[in-house]
């Protein structure tokens, strides 16, 4: 065991260096006329935006494609093509963009560990052709994408669980569908991996025991069937172990190995380990070893204990990558899981065949799925969601061990959970209370999020949370609204254990500054919204906060305003508008020893406006008005208010080109040290009383473009 283990490990390295080695080494730059072949059933549509994994012709390894429709008749013959495509394009390869916010979903790594190292920018398909010669990989894709657009005629609950559970599709909308099936911990019923597996032997082997097929016939067609359904499937890395553990599987009948289900369980993670090395980061591949493993070693408990298991397998895990976990998922897992087994996924099976021959059938079957779903979404909002934060991974694995621990029964029980349970708590409370404050300044790209919040989490405040600007200027391109946030500020907010914003302060109506609210409104508590005083009279920010919660308190201030318990002071606007430049909010503070002045987007006449009312205005650190532009940082405030630093947030090679040279030029003449989140990323200024540090994430590295 010993001389197999060190074999294992010595070939994963070798792996690895192999895979690193051909992934570093392609090239990048512009090309044209370049084809590669598209599936259609894995290309990803939003809006006039497509996304596709695969590669160009005579090219290794795979890529990621990122292109744009020019027309609808161009994205309708495209998506809505069964058969494989050739498109003819035109284009960059180049690398992905760094993440360049703490805890950010980093798309470079998650890419990576698939084996994909670039990214290829289409700038203009130039021709598409239908494949004609089809291999059986070709069919089998072919197959797929007529089965995906059958689905799309079926009611809307039938279609999106016949997509996620029979093909591994999911769709735009599918979190915003399955709300309670996140929140809840049944993501892996929906991770194409051991259950569909199951199933599908099972079939398969009902309708081979109608032939009396002899054994070897019978394994053939097995090995066969399953290498067909892991491409039908999709071929997600989650799958690959459960198809891996089958076919080991059947072989071991086959021939009388003699191997246990946990030498499959060991022979399938030495042959991920070999082809797919770094899939074992991807929280699907976690999981689907995990539970694996979990019901290996749970063989002989009850249900419930087993259930019991699995959970506490899964939830270092799941609050390593998403931080959250609800208190209900446990007792939701023990009803559900059998559910899904005896009643929910034959239901699919027999809806999407049922739709077939007599589509009427198919609405009440529709509707059973439906108040399912509609179940669990209401479940999810009951009260138990705990934002936990993100435990550090050392700690994670001394979770899991404990956790296997127990199971295995090894040492005293009672120690080892007193020492789970501790090691929780503690975790928890050091996430939750933090000694230090900090001030941060989002990358948000070209837009404004400002966070500062006190020791032990005292308050917490946002200022502005970005959003991009929609410039499609059609219907059609536009797709299913998303909002970056979730994966930037959201996702560090929650990492940090924080699910609660006591002041959430839009400095004024600009999309760059307020459209991501929506998405604040639906993931985190926001105790109070200020606005600069006559916002509440403008149609368009109010329909952006129309779904808040009826607990929020919505605040119009102006610089007289004084708001209870917020750690800034209001020194603009002092006249009632409609939330344009020249309303921006300003505020002023003083924390970890310096004092700070946000000024939104206020242009030149307002920053003297601001001086006028306030002369004696002095502060160390500046957010620069409008992303660095010229209509703002007059020179006369800059000299009067004396900043030692001046933080800058714009996009990267934005249309604007912020900031703008004469800024930069009126900050460097009085000797300002300038942070921007264009060459530095996100800026974090971290503190512990009267005394603190500024931490970026990209040191001074600009990314791509």
């Amino acid at each position: 065991m010993i001389i197999v283990s060190i074999f294992a490990g010595l070939a994963f390295i070798f792996s690895t260096m192999v895979i690193n080695s051909e992934l570093q080494n392609q090239p990048t730059g512009e090309f044209t006329n370049q084809s590669f072949k598209v599936y259609p059933d894995m290309l990803k549509v939003n809006g006039a935006s497509f996304s596709y994994l695969g590669r160009l012709d005579n090219k290794q390894p795979n890529v990621i494609f990122y292109g744009r429709f020019k027309t609808l008749a161009q994205k309708q013959q495209v998506s809505r093509a069964d058969k494989p495509l050739r498109l003819t394009v035109s284009g960059k390869i180049a690398d992905f963009n760094p993440a360049t916010n703490v805890n950010q979903f980093d798309a470079r790594r998650y890419y990576h560990h698939q084996k994909v190292a670039k990214v290829v920018v289409i700038k203009d398909i130039q021709s598409f052709q239908p494949v004609m010669r089809l291999t059986l990989v070709d069919r089998l894709h072919w197959l797929r994408s007529r089965f995906n657009h059958y689905c799309e005629t079926l009611p809307k609950t039938l279609k999106i669980y016949a997509l996620g559970l029979l093909s591994g599709s999911r769709e735009a909308d599918f979190f915003s569908e399955m709300t309670g099936v996140k929140q809840l911990g049944l993501l892996h019923i929906f991770s194409i991996s051991g259950m569909h597996v199951y199933y599908f032997l099972a079939i398969i082997d009902q309708c081979l025991g109608l032939f009396r097929l002899p054994k070897a016939g019978k394994a053939t067609v097995e090995l066969m069937s399953i290498g067909a359904y892991f491409v039908f499937s999709g071929g997600s890395p989650g799958l690959f172990r459960a198809v891996v553990m089958a076919v080991i599987a059947i072989l071991n009948r086959l021939f009388n190995s003699g191997l246990s289900r946990l030498d499959i369980w060991s022979l399938s993670l030495i042959i991920n380990l070999l082809m797919m090395p770094e899939a074992m980061f991807l929280m699907g591949v976690q999981l689907s070893y995990g539970l694996s493993f979990g019901l290996i070693v749970a063989a002989d408990f009850s249900f419930v204990k087993q259930t019991l298991l699995l959970n506490m397998l899964t939830l270092p895990i799941l609050l390593y990558h998403i931080y959250e976990w609800h208190v209900l998922s446990v007792a939701v897992n023990l009803i559900v899981l059998p559910m899904f087994g005896k009643f929910i996924f034959p239901l699919v099976i027999i809806g999407t065949l049922v739709g077939l021959a007599v589509p009427v059938l198919v609405l009440p079957i529709d509707w059973l799925l439906k108040s399912f779903n509609d179940t669990l979404n209401w479940a999810s909002t009951l009260p138990g969601l705990v934002t936990f934060g993100k435990p550090a991974l050392v700690i994670v694995i001394m979770m899991l061990i404990l956790t296997l621990g127990l199971a295995l029964k090894r040492g005293r029980p009672k120690v080892l959970l007193a020492g789970l349970l501790t090691l929780y708590l503690g975790t928890f409370l050091v996430i939750h209370l933090p000694l230090n404050g900090e001030v941060v300044m989002f990358d948000v790209g070209q837009g404004d999020s400002f966070l500062i919040r006190t020791p032990f989490n005292r308050t917490v405040t946002l200022i502005d949370t970005g959003g991009k600007v929609d410039f499609s200027r059609t219907a059609w391109e536009h797709g299913t609204k998303t909002y970056q946030a979730d994966r930037l500020s959201i996702n560090y907010l929650k990492s940090v254990g924080i699910s609660k914003i006591d002041f959430l302060c839009v400095s004024h109506q600009d999309a760059d500054h307020c459209g991501d609210l929506p998405a604040f409104i639906h993931s985190m508590r926001i105790g109070t919204i200020l606005m600069p005083l006559g916002m509440d009279q403008n149609p368009s920010f109010m329909k952006r906060i129309e779904d808040r919660h009826q607990n929020t308190k919505l605040v119009p201030i102006n610089d007289e305003s004084k708001v209870v318990g917020l750690p800034l002071s209001i020194l603009h606007p002092h006249e009632p508008g409609l939330g344009e430049n020249h309303d921006s909010m300003v505020l002023a503070t003083r924390v970890g020893g310096m004092s700070w002045l946000f000024t939104g987007d206020l242009d030149r006449l307002g920053e003297m406006d601001t001086l006028a009312r306030h002369p004696d205005l002095k502060i160390d650190v500046l957010k620069a008005g409008h992303h660095g532009s010229r209509t703002s940082s007059d020179p006369q405030f800059i000299y009067q208010v004396k900043p030692k630093i001046a933080l800058i947030s714009a996009g990267r090679n934005n249309r604007y080109h912020h900031p703008n040279i004469e800024t930069i030029q009126t900050l460097n003449q009085a000797g300002i040290k300038i942070y921007n989140t264009q060459t530095q990323g996100m800026v974090r200024y971290r503190y512990r009383q009267q005394s603190g540090h500024f931490e970026t994430v990209l040191h001074q590295h600009e990314g791509m473009s």
